[in-house]
């Protein structure tokens, strides 16, 4: 698929075609059947850059390119996703599910397509080689975060701190962030003001800055070590979280499975914890 080229090849490509392939995979539906011309100009580049671009991901040429963009997007689409938004409410119940469900699945697979292993493992042996963790979101993706470090609490031996809520919320716990943490960001449409503040201390104090977003407009974007792009498209709300969640289960498989003795060791306290807590619970009520 020539999305998933794009995306894997993105972090090395020289700034022009970095840029380039950002509005592209931004704005794929559009491109797809727009003349270069539009497109160049809406990107600020020239034609010529436009055909060089074309080559330089394996193709002959920009309207090689053009054609293999459009054939991906009929490939991609169902039946349903031609019907325009605001008809959804007139199809039936079962059509208009199929339609939410067809979604879903093109959001974990666009998502999954475009992860590089390297990434994943990179962020995996952030985890493992940190001094501590830190997982940062706002908004709706705050409460994601704290999936997140629920689940990586119950696998490893290390301290997880939350960077969230107002800038006075989590200041205490930024100003104790240094140079032999990791910060994983996770941010969206509309990308929250606070993520610039999180990440630019991150890199003042030479720490490693993990970032999961949906496009390389994200302004975070250039200063990450590692980005995993996560689709995020919703018919009706902002955005969907399938992508992001399914990575997050993924990505903590790989923590557990790369520190296997501690992992275990970890999960088992977890348990034990969990199943004296119930006990005791069970002796208050047995009391009563």
């Amino acid at each position: 698929m020539i999305s998933a080229t794009m995306r894997r090849m993105l972090p090395d490509m020289q700034p022009t075609y970095r840029k380039i392939a950002s509005y592209i995979l931004d704005h794929e539906q559009s491109v797809a059947f727009s003349s270069i011309y539009c497109i160049s100009a809406a990107i600020g580049v020239s034609n010529a850059s436009m055909v060089r671009f074309a080559k330089a991901i394996g193709l002959g040429g920009y309207q090689d390119f053009k054609r293999e963009i459009q054939d991906e997007i009929r490939h991609r689409l169902s039946p349903y996703d031609q019907i325009a938004l605001q008809e959804l409410d007139t199809l039936s119940e079962e059509k208009r599910l199929q339609k939410l469900f067809v979604n879903e699945v093109n959001n974990l697979r666009t998502t999954f397509d475009a992860i590089k292993v390297d990434d994943l493992q990179t962020m995996a042996a952030a985890i493992r080689d940190s001094r501590r963790i830190f997982v940062s979101g706002f908004g709706a993706t705050g409460h994601i975060v704290r999936v997140f470090e629920y689940t990586l609490l119950c696998s490893v031996e290390k301290e997880v701190r939350v960077v969230s809520g107002s800038i006075s919320d989590y200041s205490p716990v930024l100003k104790s962030f240094g140079p032999d943490d990791v910060m994983f960001v996770m941010t969206f449409p509309p990308y929250s003001d606070e993520v610039r503040h999180v990440a630019k201390v991150v890199k003042d104090k030479g720490g490693q800055l993990m970032l999961f977003t949906d496009s390389a407009a994200c302004p975070i974007y250039p200063m990450a070590d590692t980005v995993i792009r996560c689709s995020t498209n919703s018919l009706l709300l902002s955005n969907s979280y399938v992508g992001l969640i399914s990575t997050i289960n993924i990505l903590v498989h790989e923590v557990v499975l790369s520190m296997a003795d501690t992992s275990i060791a970890s999960r088992t306290r977890t348990i034990a914890m969990m199943e004296s807590g119930y006990a005791a619970i069970q002796r208050g009520e047995e009391q009563l």
